[in-house]
């Protein structure tokens, strides 16, 4: 049982440093690895400087001490003068080797960060990743604070382990030099131990190790439980915020109030299960911690006491022994933030993993047409469901330069699936899609869409507004009879709750004015106009954009004089 305990210890050990390294292997091999690896390589020198300056403090208490038991008053002023420019030359190297290793730090955060965004937008990934069956919550989280979190505790444990291993190694050879031989008879044997104290540090540390490592292991459960129910809070909070009319009209507070206190209670379960178990951790690490202080005075007093060393020995022998310990017990007193590490590792491998399965899903093929100025040829598509359920019949459809075409049905029949399918973002469907090359394409949905950004920014969205005429903008949102927002265009607000749903509608008719797009989506886009805008937006479209494809879907009626081709996804034809 204790072989089979060791065998997987020593298991996740190698998967964590593996996991370790494939999460930070993007940057490290990358362009900026040489200016990386540089900034790492002064960060470690300096640590080298700075365990050097406490083998010199270390020598320096023996020398001290001494001082103080002989009354060699010129000698005492002496090292006093010598302590401050120890002290003055080990503050400095502390400051540098902080900058320099901020410096990394915001390297590494900054190539890492557009890295993993540029992951997640690309082949749709992040639409797409609502299709994956082990789907990661919160992505923005893993990108905006898991990733910082990462990289730091990485650089906080490996800079300690290299750090933590040369001061052990500088100040074994100190301890066992100083403690001398442990002589005892056993069985009428007399055994000798040389730099017994090594071997007491290194026992005492062990076993103060493998305790830290059973109290503290549920803590990487908790770490990752932590997160994941924060982050739920967080989301209910901000749907009320999203959604606050509606809730206001239904007076759902009484509803959202439970939801809300169900969620946070289980932020406080999981704090106290944090407590509880970072309590126990505590109470052992504390106590080792000032049994550590005595301990090393308490083994090496019987030969002060004989007179044997002198009180600058003991006072060294006791800092090299907190020096050995302390090096010992690197994994106790960095524990916390081991489980900390491989919470943030799980949660960011998920990550990864859900946009590598989102991006290898497989999509309708789309392939350039051949036929002059056929922009969307449709050959025996057929459109499921996740589940692979079929939601329609076989669809055969074709579209030119200037078709408007009208996709009618119930609700639930695919027919925004089909203009996802068309668009190449919907993975469930067979079939083949062909669409001339170099289209630009555009949708508008029944609620549109409004970047965080100013007005003029989100009217020329996708655009860059500054390559867009104000002159332009302006007779635009005359023609879709929003010219009282023209003194508007720089401001920049949460445009979806300053607007209604028509005016942005109405926005994004102006959007598409200005994109002047080959190929239009509009899903329900005119849903809040009344019919008048409605007929009003549909003459701007087909006049301004009489070469580009129109797709629409729509129930009303008053919609299919528009249009010059009617797909009826109810009786699966076309008119």
């Amino acid at each position: 049982m204790l072989v089979a305990n060791n065998l997987q210890t020593r298991r996740t050990v190698i998967q964590s440093i593996k996991d370790c390294w494939y999460l930070a292997k993007p940057y490290w091999t990358s362009e900026d690895k040489w200016r990386a690896i540089g900034l790492v390589s002064v960060v470690i020198a300096l640590n080298l400087l700075s365990v050097y300056m406490s083998v010199l403090f270390n020598k320096w208490y023996n020398e001290f001490y001494d001082s103080i038991q002989q009354f060699h008053k010129a000698e005492f002023y002496k090292l006093l003068i010598r302590f401050t420019y120890y002290a003055f030359i080990a503050i400095t190297i502390s400051v540098v080797s902080y900058w320099v290793r901020k410096i990394l730090e915001i390297r590494w955060r900054t190539w890492i960060t557009k890295y993993y965004i540029d992951s997640w937008l690309n082949k749709h990934a992040y639409y797409k990743t609502r299709f994956i069956k082990d789907s990661v919550d919160n992505p923005d989280q893993r990108i905006s604070e898991d990733l910082n979190s990462f990289l730091v505790t990485v650089l906080d444990l490996t800079l300690g382990f290299i750090s933590n291993i040369v001061t052990l190694f500088s100040f074994v050879f100190i301890l066992y030099s100083l403690s001398g031989p442990l002589v005892f008879s056993l069985l009428g044997h007399k055994i000798t131990i040389g730099g017994y104290m090594v071997w007491v540090a290194l026992i005492y540390s062990f076993i103060a190790t493998v305790i830290t490592f059973i109290i503290g292991r549920p803590l990487i459960k908790l770490n990752f439980l932590r997160e994941a129910v924060e982050a739920n809070f967080r989301f209910g909070l901000m749907r009320i915020r999203e959604y606050s009319e509606n809730i206001a009209f239904y007076k759902g507070e009484k509803q959202e109030s439970a939801n809300l206190h169900s969620k946070f209670n289980n932020v406080i379960a999981n704090f106290l299960a944090i407590v509880y178990r970072q309590m126990k951790l505590d109470i052992f690490n504390v106590g080792y911690s000032q049994l550590a202080v005595i301990f090393p005075m308490l083994v090496s007093a019987p030969r002060y006491f004989a007179k044997q060393i002198q009180l600058g020995d003991l006072m060294q022998i006791s800092s090299a022994f907190g020096k050995v310990q302390g090096a010992m017990s690197f994994f106790i007193d960095g524990y916390g933030s081991l489980a900390s590490l491989r919470a943030i590792m799980d949660r960011m491998l998920g990550f990864q993993n859900s946009v590598e399965a989102a991006t290898s899903l497989a999509s309708t093929e789309i392939t350039s047409s051949t036929h002059e100025n056929m922009y969307v040829r449709i050959t025996n598509l057929q459109l499921m469901r996740p589940d692979g359920e079929l939601m329609s019949k076989v669809i055969n459809l074709s579209a030119k330069s200037g078709d408007v075409v009208l996709v009618k049905g119930r609700s639930g029949t695919g027919k925004t699936t089909l203009l996802r399918s068309i668009a190449g973002i919907w993975p469930y469907s067979s079939g083949k899609i062909e669409k001339s090359a170099d289209l630009t394409e555009l949708f508008i949905g029944q609620r549109p869409y409004l970047p965080d950004a100013t007005l003029r920014e989100s009217l020329c969205y996708p655009m860059n507004a500054q390559d867009v005429d104000l002159t332009k903008i302006h007779n635009v949102l005359n023609d879709v009879n929003l010219s009282y927002l023209a003194n508007e265009l720089d401001v920049k607000t949460d445009w979806s709750k300053m607007l209604s749903f028509g005016e942005q509608q109405r926005l994004a008719f102006a959007r598409v004015l200005i994109n002047e797009p080959n190929i239009v989506y509009l899903d329900e886009a005119t849903s809040s106009v009344d019919e008048e805008m409605e007929e009003q937006l549909y003459r701007l479209l087909t006049t301004r954009l009489s070469n580009s494809l129109i797709v629409s879907i729509g129930h009303r009626s008053t919609l299919n004089k528009w249009h010059n081709i009617i797909y009826d996804f109810n009786d699966e034809k076309i008119a």
